[in-house]
């Protein structure tokens, strides 16, 4: 089964539309999906009030009001949850592909995971989100073409620092 370990907020919408989904993202999205045959995991920290307090009705929740809900009527389903370790999200991924025997996957997220699981991830920019720049560098890491990062990357540059290379690095090369 081929994964996408999803982030919501700064993923499937940004800085300017940070509240519920933003559409656009959404269908960037519903076809990395479509062109796929991936099965999304829920990586948001959104759900851990639905795995830390028992009392919480799923169809209630925020995380089913202000994400699911919408990204269902859009045809994108949500096929599981990571589960809950520490709240860290590399711990849970790392403890999900173990538990279900994945091995391809791609992990989007807008903070960076740590190093071990980096070269599956593809790290987006909280301002914009799911862009479609993205699609190509998310199907390739599903299809065993490990590696987002561009040659020049520098683990050690700021976030904004590594935002601002990658998105120029993969803005040329889509030209």
């Amino acid at each position: 089964m081929k994964c996408i370990f999803l982030d919501f907020d700064g993923v499937i919408n940004n800085w300017y539309h940070f509240d519920g989904v933003s559409i656009e993202s959404a269908m960037i999205l519903k076809k990395i999906i479509e062109l796929s045959d991936a099965k999304i995991i829920a990586t948001t920290s959104n759900k851990y009030s639905l795995q830390r307090l028992d009392k919480v009705d799923y169809y209630k929740s925020i995380f089913y009001n202000n994400y699911v809900k919408f990204l269902n009527e859009l045809g994108i389903q949500i096929h599981d949850l990571t589960p809950f370790v520490d709240t860290n999200r590399t711990l849970e991924i790392k403890k999900y592909i173990e538990e279900h025997q994945i091995e391809q996957y791609v992990i989007l997220d807008d903070e960076l995971i740590e190093e071990e699981l980096q070269e599956h991830q593809v790290f987006l920019d909280l301002y914009r989100g799911l862009q479609e720049e993205h699609i190509i560098p998310a199907l390739n890491i599903l299809n065993g073409n490990l590696g987002f990062y561009p040659p020049n990357y520098d683990r050690n540059e700021t976030p904004e620092e590594l935002n601002y290379r990658i998105n120029s690095y993969y803005s040329k090369a889509r030209k």
